[in-house]
């Protein structure tokens, strides 16, 4: 009820809701595309055998 009222009261309001949704569907997009070329790759790795050769970086090149 009270988020009917505020939403109709306030175009501000409603215009960060569509960012906020519109926002949320891009996240959802290119996490599943990270997930589809992780899938990718690891396929790759283990068609080529190679993974044994790979050095894996965290990237923590600024730790004393």
């Amino acid at each position: 009820m009270m988020m009917k009222w505020i939403n109709r009261l306030s175009p501000q309001h409603r215009k960060r809701e569509k960012e906020l949704v519109q926002a949320s569907g891009r996240v959802t997009i290119t996490i599943a595309r990270y997930k589809n070329m992780s899938q990718e790759i690891q396929a790759e790795i283990e068609r080529n055998k190679f993974a044994r050769f790979l050095v894996y970086d965290k990237g923590d090149h600024h730790a004393h």
